[in-house]
């Protein structure tokens, strides 16, 4: 039986939001998180880490292992993600933008990033890891102006939390200067989204989109790194529409 592939699932927030008023897809709901851990381990997916699954990743000892992981740094993740964990024995990563801490949440301004004592609550329950001081997209910067503001968003993170060793990509944009800078900035691993990158390289590792209503289908079709591939064919896509649309009208 062929092994179960490494796997990294990316969620922002966690609130059950009518599709309506999440037209990004950001927000998914705590009882569709619950389904997806449920499948995951039906599966027999070891959860863990980020962190843990890039050191493994490494090794090459990855299979059979996932990663939920949750960019941003929303305040849902304290007050509804944590208890989730706790009550799913699951761990999980946090990417957080260092200089949103107590914003309102630019893509939905009825909610909000973490304040600093509220991030050192959230630290005590899962890892934090880096998403950049202001969310930009770090592959239209130089090598230095990328540096900066992971080593940035670096330091203010460790100045609340202690050591912060992975980082993810904002919007999943790297390229080679924008890799070269995560590395030299100090990270031990970084990951992008929409199953770019590759498991062989520790600051490009792949992670998949975890939307708003995704389906148990996408799930698997994400588990074998078949979603992205299949939705370039235009009928693939219209039914993912589709399905959205119906989605959005039953909430």
């Amino acid at each position: 039986m062929r092994a179960l592939p490494p796997l990294a699932l990316a969620f922002h927030g966690v609130s059950d939001v009518p599709l309506r008023r999440d037209p990004q897809g950001l927000f998914v709901s705590p009882d569709e998180l619950r389904r997806h851990l449920t499948r995951l381990r039906e599966w027999d997916y070891r959860l863990v880490t980020f962190g843990e699954l890039a050191s493994l990743a490494s090794r090459r000892r990855a299979d059979a292992h996932a990663a939920l992981t949750f960019d941003d740094g929303l305040v849902d993740n304290l007050e509804t993600l944590v208890p989730l964990l706790r009550e799913e024995d699951a761990p999980a990563t946090v990417f957080v933008v260092s200089a949103w801490l107590g914003e309102p949440y630019p893509p939905a301004e009825w909610t909000r990033i973490v304040t600093r004592d509220e991030l050192r609550e959230l630290a005590r329950s899962v890892e934090i890891g880096a998403h950049s001081t202001r969310h930009a997209d770090l592959s239209a910067l130089t090598y230095e102006d990328a540096r900066r503001d992971l080593e940035e968003c670096k330091r203010a993170l460790e100045d609340a939390v202690g050591p912060v060793e992975t980082a993810a990509y904002p919007f999943g944009r790297a390229n080679e200067e924008t890799i070269r800078a995560c590395r030299d900035a100090g990270f031990a691993a970084a990951c992008r989204i929409s199953g770019e990158g590759s498991w062989d390289a520790p600051h490009s590792l792949p992670r998949q989109d975890m939307l708003n209503c995704s389906s148990a289908v996408g799930l698997r079709l994400k588990r074998s790194d078949l979603y992205e591939p299949l939705m370039r064919f235009p009928p693939a896509r219209a039914a993912r529409r589709a399905s959205r649309m119906l989605r959005a009208l039953a909430r």
